[in-house]
This record gives C-alpha cells, structure tokens and sequence, in this order.
C-alpha cells in the first residue's frame, strides 16, 4: 500500500518525512542505508524516537501528502529537498490571470515541494483533466483547452470572474491533499445545483467527482514513488560496483538512447535525460530516421552523431543505451573520451562496458539491485518514450 512515514524526534516534532508505494520496504531501506554513518539516514534514525505511518488511497494521493507535510513542518533532514535546485513548486498566481506555474524557487501562494518539475506538472495535468483551469481568463475567446472541456470558461465568458474564483477553491484543496474534504464538497454542489434544477452544473460537478475518484484509485504514478530512491547514496553506489574507469562522480545528468523499428520501417530513436535520478522530460527528444534497413547498431550510432550535433545539449555524466555489445562496440567509437558509455541488455539485464583496457566486461547485478532498478528504469523509459514515437509514425503512414 502506498503511504507516507514520519521520523520524529522526543518532542514529536518531524526529522524526516518520505512516501513510498511499499512502507515496509522502504522504511527497511532506511535501516540498512542507516549501517553507513556517513548517510542521511544515520543521522535522523539516532535521533528518532518514534515512527508515524499514513497510509493513502493511491501513489497520487502519496506524493501531494508528502509535499504538504515537507511545507507545513520544514523537517531538517528533508532541508535537500527544499534547497536541491531541482525541486519543484506549483504556485497559483492572483486575480485576474490566476496563472499556474512549476517553479524552482518557492514564493507565497505554492504547493510543493516536489521532486522534480516532471513530477509538479504531471499533478498539473491531473488538475486539468479532474477540474479544468484557464491560462487566460481574462481574453475574451475561448481557449484551447476549452474546446477540450478542460477549462470551465472565464476566458469566454461562460463563468463569471467570481465563479472561476470559486471554482479554484476546489483545486487548491485537491492541491492540499484534503481529498476527503473535497469528496464532501462535491457532493454537497452536485445536491445543492440538483435542487436549483441547474442540472449542467450538477452533471459537470458529477463528473469533476467521478474524475477524482479514479485519479486516487490509479496506481499509476507507482514510478514516481521509486524514483526518490535514486538518491546520491545510489547513484555513489553505481561508481563502486561497476568501477566504469571513467565514471569518476555520481552521474547529476544520465541520457538514454532506444530505438524502434518494424521491418525496418518507419524506424525512429529517441534518447530521456534523467537529472539527480529524476526524469526531466522537457530535455526528452525524439529522432526520425530517414534511411530504413540500417540495423539496430547501424541505427543507434546514426542517432548518437546526430545528438553529438547539439552542443548546446548538456554534456552526460553518464549515456546508457538499449541494448548489447553491437551497440557499445559501434557507439563508443564516436562519443567524446571523457563521457562513460554502458549498454543494458534486456535478456539478462547484463551491463557492458568497456575498462582501462579496451576489453568488454560484462556484469550481472542481482536483480534486486538499487543500481540496476535505476538503470532499468532509465532503460524502460527510453523504451516507452521511442515505442510511442514509432507507434504514431506507423499511423501516419498508414492513414496517408
């Protein structure tokens, strides 16, 4: 069960707060991570004095109760969080615009924080798809996201300013992790518009309740749960057991590269950059390759000189591809010296790389591994990211 813990100290006041999709085994992460003085959790566990478990309803409701209780009680070992520069906050600007943003610096109106900006807009987007918000309500047309019935219509005039102004009160206590009490409100709009007979009002408030209930049955943001496991701890971890020759510091910055195919048409390739072991997908780019029948090493070396073309792109402290040693082999051969290259083959789940001496070293994590989970994940994502690029470029050929 997904759920939220509190490490707190004799006073009762909060150390550490996290959230997990599995407690049990997260707080037994904690212990062992504890064994080495040298980390965070050292530090919070001799301190603590009793434990505070919550569990919620789904991976959503998790996130959005941690980032609350981070900004209500300011835990001292939660201080990364809120200093890390890639820690993101939802912020809800004032009359007129009421503008929602994802920001990295924390000011009045926020929620967070969160993670990472992936993590802060894929709740934006829950937010739109459950309640509907305008970017513009004070434009006088309809907007875009209006034609999608995902804004209520201040910007056309379909609500009043007043009314918008209401209809924001909902999100930001869905924004607050109050989901019970915004069950209750619901509930109570949807009677009171029925006995008005303004029936429209009462269907769309239905539907605003039907949408949230799913939202916080999905298990769908599992992902986002794991994802803080890939602290520094682990990332250091990965320069021990793999002893890359030249991955010298925990990678800030991994890029992933997958490409997908059919017959050897339609092929395209696509590349993820995860930052700090979060996923940044505004730096995601896809890749349409042109030239059919090339072979998957062929394929993936064409898509690597065409990424080496950017240097205004960050430069990788780590690149994994999708694949074996063809892939390495051919890879290698064109990245920069400095930047460590490894493959990841899915058969085994075996890492291949090369050493100080040219010779390939093939190396089977046990699955239960922190590293190797990091890396599948950043693998599987690379995968999804192209799979659903080939899928929609296999649609527009046919339909053509």
């Amino acid at each position: 069960m997904p759920g939220v813990y509190i490490f707190a100290d004799a006073a009762g006041s909060p150390l550490y707060i996290g959230k997990s999709i599995n407690l049990k085994s997260r707080l037994a992460q904690h212990l062992e991570n504890g064994r080495d003085r040298d980390t965070k959790a050292a530090h919070f566990l001799i301190r603590s004095k009793s434990l505070i478990l919550q569990v919620v309803e789904s991976d959503l409701a998790a996130i959005i109760l941690e980032a609350n209780l981070i900004k209500t009680y300011q835990p001292y070992y939660n201080a990364a969080i809120k200093d890390d520069k890639t820690a993101s906050y939802i912020t809800i600007g004032n009359a007129p615009q009421y503008s929602f943003s994802v920001i990295h610096h924390p000011t009045t109106q926020i929620y967070g924080p969160y993670p990472s900006a992936a993590i802060a807009n894929l709740i934006l987007k829950q937010v739109r798809r459950i309640f509907g918000y305008c970017q513009n309500p004070t434009s006088r047309r309809a907007c875009f996201y209006f034609h999608l019935h995902q804004c209520p219509g201040p910007c056309n005039g379909k609500i009043s300013q007043a009314e918008y102004k209401k209809h924001l009160k909902n999100i930001k206590v869905f924004l607050s992790g109050r989901f019970k009490n915004l069950m209750a409100d619901l509930n109570k709009e949807i009677k009171a518009a029925a006995k008005k007979q303004n029936f429209e009002t009462a269907l769309q408030k239905r539907d605003q309740l039907k949408a949230l209930e799913t939202a916080l049955a999905s298990h769908k943001y599992s992902q986002l749960l794991v994802l803080p496991l890939a602290t520094e701890k682990v990332l250091r971890q990965a320069i021990l057991l793999l002893q890359h020759p030249k991955l010298k510091e925990p990678p800030q910055r991994i890029e992933c590269y997958d490409m997908a195919t059919l017959n050897q048409e339609n092929t395209v390739g696509a590349v993820v950059v995860f930052i700090n072991g979060q996923p940044d997908k505004d730096q995601y780019r896809k890749f349409l390759v042109k030239t059919n029948k090339l072979g998957d090493p062929i394929t993936m070396k064409h898509i690597m000189v065409r990424r080496l073309r950017h240097p205004d792109w960050a430069k990788p402290d780590l690149i994994i591809l999708d694949g074996g040693i063809p892939q390495l082999s051919i890879v290698s051969a064109i990245i920069p010296p400095d930047i460590p290259v490894i493959a990841l083959s899915k058969k085994r789940e075996t890492l291949h790389f090369y050493n100080t001496n040219q010779q390939i070293v093939n190396l089977n994590l046990p699955l239960h591994n922190s590293v190797l989970k990091l890396f599948q994940f950043v693998r599987d994502e690379a995968h999804r990211f192209a799979t659903t690029y080939h899928k929609k470029r296999r649609k527009m050929t046919t339909f053509a």
